[in-house]
């Protein structure tokens, strides 16, 4: 049985629904950039490609959340489920020495920093109006 509940209430609760959906795009954005981030500032490879699988799972939940539920189902299988653990697989069967994971490994931090901050000004200002994008979809 359905209970409509008050006119205003809905719009309230339509309103504080909304807020939460932008807040929570907003974190999985702000974790897709510091995974990036991540995967270029570590000095292990096994560790940067599991950044990498945590990146393709954050950028699945985004895909999921705007609502392409088929292309983030099939990103999350193709992507994690084949690319990322072959990717996994062959840094684990070469020797890598630890002596060469050392050396120069201080200059990346930097560089990362340099082009997490670039792409995190390139992100526009401007926030898509999510009152006339549900109106719009929902009627």
């Amino acid at each position: 049985m359905f209970v409509h509940l008050n006119f205003d209430l809905d719009f309230v609760l339509l309103d504080i629904l909304l807020g939460l959906y932008s807040s929570i795009l907003s974190i999985i954005f702000c974790t897709a950039i510091l995974a990036g981030t991540l995967i270029i500032i570590r000095p292990s490879p096994i560790v940067s490609v599991l950044f990498l699988i945590s990146l393709f799972l954050v950028i699945s939940c985004n895909l999921i959340l705007v609502g392409v539920h088929f292309i983030g189902l099939s990103y999350l299988l193709v992507y994690v489920g084949a690319i990322s653990i072959l990717f996994l697989f062959t840094l684990m069967l070469i020797n890598i020495r630890i002596s060469e994971l050392l050396s120069n490994s201080g200059s990346s931090l930097s560089l990362g920093f340099v082009f997490g901050l670039i792409f995190f000004l390139m992100i526009p200002n401007e926030s898509i109006d999510l009152d006339v994008y549900f109106a719009n979809t929902l009627m």
